[in-house]
């Protein structure tokens, strides 16, 4: 969804997104099958959660059609118990190294530990329930996003 803009003609990403989005709910139907991916993402938090929370739910109720809905807001999760029966969440499973690290401010005084994931394997096997965890930087380092 919006993958494309024309800033020239005065359109943006969200613009196009939104487009896209209208276009999906005014045409589907009982017999669509509908998948939308991050949808929302081009504005804040706060309007993205509402925009994306609002369509699957106008999906789920009024069109009654079959909606993959890929989202990385864990407040839509929140529609499940409306919709029980009818709606699951998923997540791809992971492998993770996981490493016990020590965290020091001399100058602060403090002295933590925390687990760090370490080295992430994405297993691309989907498994029901939510991700407890953000993967944005492992999938960074995959693409080979130099850090600084």
């Amino acid at each position: 969804m919006g993958a494309s803009d024309s800033i020239q003609q005065g359109t943006s990403t969200f613009y196009e997104e939104m487009n896209e989005a209208s276009n999906i709910l005014q045409n589907c139907s009982s017999r669509s099958l509908v998948i939308i991916d991050e949808l929302g993402r081009g504005t804040s938090t706060h309007d993205g959660v509402a925009i994306a929370y609002a369509t699957l739910h106008y999906l789920l109720k009024n069109k009654k059609c079959i909606v993959i809905f890929v989202t990385h807001y864990p407040k839509i999760l929140n529609i499940q118990s409306e919709f029980e029966g009818s709606v699951g969440a998923y997540h791809v499973s992971y492998l993770s190294t996981r490493k016990l690290l020590q965290i020091s401010d001399e100058k602060m005084g403090i002295s933590t530990e925390t687990e760090d994931l370490g080295e992430i394997t994405f297993l691309y096997k989907l498994v029901a329930g939510a991700s407890d965890r953000s993967f944005g930087l492992n999938v960074a380092l995959l693409a080979q996003v130099s850090h600084m």
